[in-house]
Parts: C-alpha cells; sequence; structure tokens
C-alpha cells in the first residue's frame, strides 16, 4: 500500500480555519458538562502519522477526499508520494 505525505499551510491568524481543518481531518472527542456528554466525530483520516507540526502521512486511498478538503478551505498543500527503497 502507498503511502503520502501531505505538507500544508495555515495562515497564521486564522484560529477558525486551523480547528475546522484538524475536525474534518482528524477524529475529534467533543465532551461538555464536566464530561457528562461525549461524542466522537469522525474525520476523513483514521490511521495516519503526524512526525511533525503540518505534516502529515496517511494511505493513498484517502488521497482524492484529503485533497478536496483542501481545495474547499483552500488551505495550501502539497502531496508527495512515499516510495520504499528495495535492496
Amino acid at each position: 500500500m502507498r503511502r503520502i505525505l501531505m505538507i500544508y499551510a495555515i495562515p497564521k491568524g486564522n484560529s477558525i480555519l486551523r480547528i475546522s481543518f484538524n475536525r474534518r481531518l482528524f477524529d475529534y472527542n467533543i465532551q461538555s458538562h464536566s464530561g457528562r456528554y461525549k461524542k466522537k466525530s469522525k474525520g476523513i483520516l483514521t490511521e495516519y502519522e503526524k512526525p511533525t507540526r503540518s505534516c502529515v502521512i496517511f494511505n493513498e486511498e484517502n488521497l482524492e477526499n484529503v485533497r478536496n478538503l483542501c481545495i474547499e478551505l483552500s488551505i495550501e498543500a502539497k502531496f508527495y508520494e512515499i516510495k520504499r527503497l528495495t535492496d
């Protein structure tokens, strides 16, 4: 299975866009009333690695959905295929 490296940039000072992007991309836990109300919202990516800020590695099967989300929210993103070197 091929893996994709995404490097993205969200403009500084735009917290609403950053939060919206993260909630739609990753799973998110919502709770209130001291934990009496809990809900887990599903994101696009269920399996991913996040080695550093603004960098995500995920499976190629999610590429189209992630790319559409970036276009919809006007987030600048670069996508690279990770190739395994064989000896």
